[in-house]
């Protein structure tokens, strides 16, 4: 009997540890920021004032308080009127009123760029890597992203709880010239994730643009050929949701049904999502999915093709629901997830630089593969181009003082598909897929 009774409380204790290692949570918000920072001629200094959206975001943001914030339309290239629109939204609307740990991930110099802005005392960013392609002469660019959660026991179990997220801003429209151009990039990001070679946490958040979940776009995520990449609604709400009544709880656009920079017609259409992997949606390796969480911001179904209810608004408070009106005219949608690790001490921002390598480049290639990098400082870096079938037809070293940035000839290398390997003497790496176009 004195024995039963000391197993059980080994049980006990066991299950209570267990259940105390559960506790962190990852609030993961996406948003259309409706071209933050960039002035067009339908869009301006005006009528999409940046200041003005700082403040409408701030309010926003100390509401939700998201650990990680992925956005698309803001300013990539560094345009009139503000040269880093990332780091003056961080310095504006995410690091004030004494909170001071988000910080931004990079992005290529692209027309509209798509990033995240993180907790760093729960994540820690590993690796990013943009996914850049061409259209009509321009580069565009998704951007994936490696994070890791900051746990107190990880430099004694080297039990890393990775998480992926790509970002990314379909083509608009539902031409057939759209339609075709929106599956070829969702084979860009499927092409990302099956990269990796392995099932793991991955997450694909966005506005896709997508009138019905029959587009091919779409059905690549949720039905791809490798089932080991399957994404998930976490709503579980797929149906042909476009103008239809009974999805009005997760339509995401539009907030006004005019407006000269926001986009009309009221509140009709499911254009943005955040898309989850078995692995999360099963709790598979280290972070879970908490059930019911996925919603959208403001949504309270009671203006179906209208504009957002501001004045009676049952899912947030009033005045959260003027600034999401302000703000732009999608609604950001929401999830939640549970992670099986106990927190760390926040690192230092030095800890938080030395985790972090990020490589900015065109791709594709033709002459020259040009690098850069503005936070590559004061060590010594090792690049490799790597075929397919895994011949290195590339080495360079190159000692980095100041900002990394570097041109380098293709001679001799014919076109193709390479993958692109940069490591640091610390051992940071960082890896990527490059086409040569000759």
């Amino acid at each position: 009997m004195r024995n039963f009774k000391v197993l059980l409380l080994v049980v006990l204790l066991v299950c209570f540890k267990n259940n105390l290692q559960a506790q962190e949570t990852i609030k993961v918000m996406h948003y259309n920021l409706l071209y933050y920072g960039k002035k067009t001629d339908f869009c301006t200094t005006t009528n999409n004032n940046i200041d003005k959206k700082n403040g409408y975001l701030k309010t926003i943001i100390q509401y939700v308080q998201p650990d990680i914030f992925s956005v698309n339309e803001l300013d990539g290239d560094a345009s009139y009127p503000v040269s880093d629109d990332a780091k003056y939204l961080l310095d504006n609307a995410l690091n004030v009123d004494g909170v001071d740990y988000y910080r931004k991930t990079e992005s290529p110099s692209v027309y509209l760029a798509n990033i995240i802005f993180y907790n760093s005392n729960k994540l820690i960013l590993k690796e990013s890597n943009p996914i850049s392609f061409m259209v009509s002469g321009n580069l565009k660019a998704f951007n994936a992203f490696k994070f890791y959660f900051n746990s107190d026991d990880l430099q004694t179990t080297n039990d890393t709880a990775f998480l992926y997220c790509v970002v990314a801003h379909l083509k608009a429209g539902n031409d057939d010239y759209d339609l075709t151009q929106k599956v070829y990039e969702s084979s860009l990001i499927m092409d990302y994730f099956e990269g990796i070679g392995e099932k793991g946490n991955y997450m694909i958040m966005g506005d896709f643009n997508v009138y019905t979940p029959t587009e091919e776009c779409f059905q690549s995520f949720i039905n791809p050929d490798n089932s080991n990449y399957t994404f998930n609604d976490p709503a579980n709400q797929i149906g042909e949701w476009s103008k239809n009544y009974d999805y009005r709880y997760y339509h995401t656009q539009s907030t006004h049904q005019d407006g000269d920079c926001f986009s009309g017609g009221g509140m009709d259409d499911r254009f943005d999502f955040i898309l989850a992997s078995d692995n999360i949606m099963d709790g598979i390796d280290h972070y879970t999915y908490i059930n019911n969480s996925y919603k959208i911001i403001g949504q309270d179904g009671s203006r179906y093709n209208g504009s957002l209810n501001t004045s009676s608004n049952t899912a947030v408070p009033n005045v959260i629901a003027q600034a999401l009106y302000n703000m732009s005219d999608h609604l950001p949608v929401y999830m939640e997830m549970q992670v099986d690790q106990n927190l760390g001490a926040p690192l230092s921002i030095e800890d938080l630089q030395k985790e972090q390598l990020e490589i900015n480049y065109e791709n594709p290639v033709t002459e020259y593969l040009k690098l850069e990098s503005h936070n590559i400082r004061n060590t010594q870096v090792e690049v490799d181009l790597v075929s397919i079938n895994g011949t290195k037809v590339l080495n360079k070293t190159y000692r980095i003082y100041n900002d990394f940035n570097v041109s380098i000839p293709l001679n001799g290398i014919p076109s193709g598909i390479y993958i692109l390997k940069v490591t640091s003497n610390e051992g940071l790496t960082y890896s990527s897929k490059v086409i040569v176009k000759k």
